[in-house]
């Protein structure tokens, strides 16, 4: 495998057991935060009021460290459905009746 990707096989080997950085670490235990608090919103909350859950926990980062966890992991918060009836509706009452 090093032959075809043209690695040299001790540098392989060296970044194999490399011991997990403290970064690494910390974005599992808060992955595992993340989770919890997006499960018990049912899926609703994105980043933004997932990482105020975090604050109220006392875990405080930054929400483009959240919004990067969830990516990586595929969590994504639910989006509403439009009406589009309700809003050609309010555009129709906007505007002037010769039109």
């Amino acid at each position: 495998m090093c032959r075809v990707l043209k690695i040299a096989r001790a540098g392989y080997y060296a970044w194999l057991h490399e011991p997990e950085s403290s970064r690494t670490i910390e974005d599992k235990r808060l992955l595992q935060l993340i989770r919890s608090s997006y499960d018990a919103s049912y899926g609703i909350y994105g980043y933004r009021r997932i990482t105020l859950d975090l604050k109220e926990l006392g875990d405080a980062c930054g929400p483009n460290r959240v919004l990067k966890i969830m990516k990586n992991n595929g969590i994504t918060a639910v989006r509403g459905i439009r009406n589009i009836k309700a809003m050609v509706k309010a555009v129709l009452r906007l505007c002037h009746p010769t039109i």
